[in-house]
């Protein structure tokens, strides 16, 4: 990431954030608690501590927000339509948060959906509130839970948000909830052993939570589900009724109650029960979800085509499926829209000009007169266009070759770079290495030779109280000479060059660091458990290292972590301090911060560096490289 981009980007924000209004003292909106009510699926509790706001514009953008989330698409709602970019930050996030779950719910093949709540994301953050970037993500991770199958790991980014910022055990409930969504709609592979990790964290968080508390019956539909995979069909249809005894007269859980009697269907074809499965579909056709219905006749139709069959009743069974395949072409068109849409256009052109041939055969006096005008126009039209399109073809042409090159260039450019930043981190090895070496072994040892000679002297010495004062304080000196330039020489030859590679190192220097009692240090990793290129881990080591330095020197800290977790092909790098922050933009461009030589030495390790900080809210350094 180009850290001037970076510093333009925050600046702007800045500046946004100063010349918007903000809410008042005197509105006395209890955000947090509002917050924290649709965290815990208590929506009319949400609604009420909005009534409290003597703010109307924040009090009915709240409500409407609560009131379509416990709707979820089952009840008539009226969305209210998108505020101006003036408007309060805090008030614009409901919002567009209400906006992104009325689209989700009631028009669910729009793509705005994600745009809003990506929007409330990012100014969410300008703010720094926590609480309002947790729902914000959470409405993100809900659309993408909104698919059946999982072909990608978009989602996995914020995911990765919420657990970094969740604290109390509801808002970690929800981090491993839908960490097993995701794991179980994935098409590719399904993870066994995460899973089952998965499901122990989020039991150890659930002893945390009240016995009536609503989540539990999300953990239950999802804990009947790996029942089902377990083949352990009994205990999955008790889990299933649980859900569909917690979830009948709730709107937002009405699509587990559709869920769970689809499933006891299933259980019952497996079962061979095949007329006690087609009750359960019948059951099921009450609860279908009614943004969505086509969705749900299309699982009716096709589980009660199973079961007629299954029972002999052929003809039944052909129709029904025949009308399931029907419908999930329907669906297939919807999910396709835009192609859609673009064929209709073509289709009422083709028919207009029909109907303009039947009109001209009718008047055969003006059809040589219409034919020649719209002939000529259509020549004119058609060379033009031709002409147009082959301009643009070249030109576009020419570009693409330009920017070829460019490419070429740029990618030549940053290769030599790469190699003379390489050589550049080894020369200064090999230096500290060497001066680590002279400082122990030359200087070290004649200091140690000089400490023991005058040792001596002071022992034949005869002693009288001015000169043993001045031996003791000249042999004092040799020590402290001594100790000096032992701990330089340590320092110059510690580092991932030594023996160990880079997680022993980096958690030597947070050692080193935190012998001052006024700032602890903590490492956490997960995944490193083999050694990484030398080069590349001397360039990681001197960059944690640099960070850790401007913490020392200017954070005024009392805790910091350094997180280092190693996926499949992705290093990641977590630095966080509790210190007293600063405007990035405004050390940007100074050398001594070091954040500009950095940023160099990640980008050319092809990483990315995202740095978040404002004052009296410490700071947290997010490093990502390619592996």
């Amino acid at each position: 990431m180009n850290i001037k981009a970076i510093s333009f980007f925050y600046f702007s924000l800045g500046f946004l954030f100063l010349s918007q209004p903000t809410l008042k003292a005197q509105d006395d909106f209890p955000i947090s608690g509002h917050i924290q009510s649709l965290l815990d699926l208590e929506y009319k509790k949400a609604i009420q501590l909005a009534n409290i706001s003597k703010n109307d514009l924040y009090k009915a953008q709240a409500i409407s927000l609560g009131e379509v989330i416990f709707k979820a698409g089952q009840q008539p709602h009226q969305f209210l339509p998108p505020l101006k970019n003036e408007t309060p930050k805090e008030i614009r996030i409901l919002n567009l948060l209400q906006l992104g779950y009325y689209k989700l719910y009631y028009t669910p093949y729009e793509s705005e959906t994600l745009k809003y709540f990506f929007e409330a994301r990012e100014i969410s953050k300008t703010l720094g509130n926590q609480d309002l970037q947790k729902i914000t993500l959470l409405a993100i991770l809900e659309f993408y839970h909104f698919e059946y199958a999982q072909t990608h790991n978009h989602y996995e980014k914020y995911l990765k948000e919420l657990k970094f910022i969740s604290k109390s055990p509801i808002e970690k409930c929800w981090v491993q909830l839908y960490t097993l969504y995701f794991l179980y709609q994935a098409i590719t592979y399904r993870d066994e052993d995460l899973i089952d990790e998965t499901f122990i964290v989020l039991e150890q968080e659930l002893v945390h939570l009240k016995k009536d508390h609503a989540f539990f019956t999300l953990y239950n539909a999802i804990k009947a589900v790996q029942f089902e995979y377990d083949k352990d069909l009994d205990s999955a249809l008790v889990k299933y009724n649980f859900v569909i005894d917690h979830s009948k007269n709730i709107p937002f859980l009405n699509y587990l109650v559709f869920r769970s009697y689809i499933r006891i269907s299933e259980i019952y074809y497996k079962k061979k029960e095949y007329k006690k499965g087609l009750i359960a579909i019948d059951k099921a056709s009450c609860f279908i979800d009614k943004s969505n219905t086509l969705k749900g006749n299309i699982y009716i139709n096709k589980f009660s085509s199973k079961h007629h069959n299954a029972l002999g009743n052929y003809e039944r069974a052909y129709d029904l499926l025949n009308q399931s395949v029907k419908e999930q072409y329907e669906l297939d068109y919807k999910e396709n829209s835009i192609q859609n849409s673009s064929l209709e256009i073509e289709l009422q052109t083709a028919e207009k000009e029909k109907q303009l041939l039947i009109s001209e055969k009718k008047n055969k006096q003006k059809e040589n007169i219409v034919l020649g005008l719209v002939g000529g126009i259509f020549g004119v039209s058609l060379i033009g266009f031709l002409l147009f399109k082959n301009t643009k073809r070249k030109q576009r042409i020419a570009e693409q070759q330009s920017e070829i090159e460019i490419q070429k260039t740029e990618k030549l450019l940053k290769e030599q770079e790469i190699i003379s930043i390489n050589a550049m981190i080894d020369g200064q090895e090999k230096e500290r290495n060497r001066l680590a070496s002279d400082l122990h072994d030359s200087v070290g040892a004649t200091l140690a030779a000089a400490k023991l000679q005058f040792e001596y002297l002071s022992k034949i010495t005869q002693p009288q109280e001015q000169t043993q004062l001045l031996f003791s304080k000249t042999g004092q000196l040799l020590e402290d000479a001594y100790k000096e330039v032992r701990s330089m020489a340590h320092v110059k030859n510690s580092g991932v060059i030594a023996k160990n590679g880079l997680l022993p190192a980096v958690k030597k220097l947070a050692r080193n660091v935190s012998t001052n009692d006024e700032l602890v240090v903590e490492v956490r990793d997960f995944g490193l458990e083999n050694r990484l290129d030398g080069s590349l881990e001397i360039t990681i080591f001197r960059i944690i290292q640099e960070l850790i330095t401007n913490i020392v020197k200017h954070a005024k800290a009392t805790e910091a972590g350094i997180n280092i977790t190693q996926h499949d092909d992705t290093l990641s790098i977590i630095i966080e301090d509790n210190g007293k922050g600063f405007y990035f933009s405004k050390y940007i461009d100074k050398d001594g911060m070091g954040l500009s030589s950095i940023d160099r030495r990640v980008e050319h390790l092809e990483g990315t560096l995202e740095i978040d900080s404002s004052p009296g809210k410490g700071t947290t350094i997010l490093i990502d490289i390619p592996l």
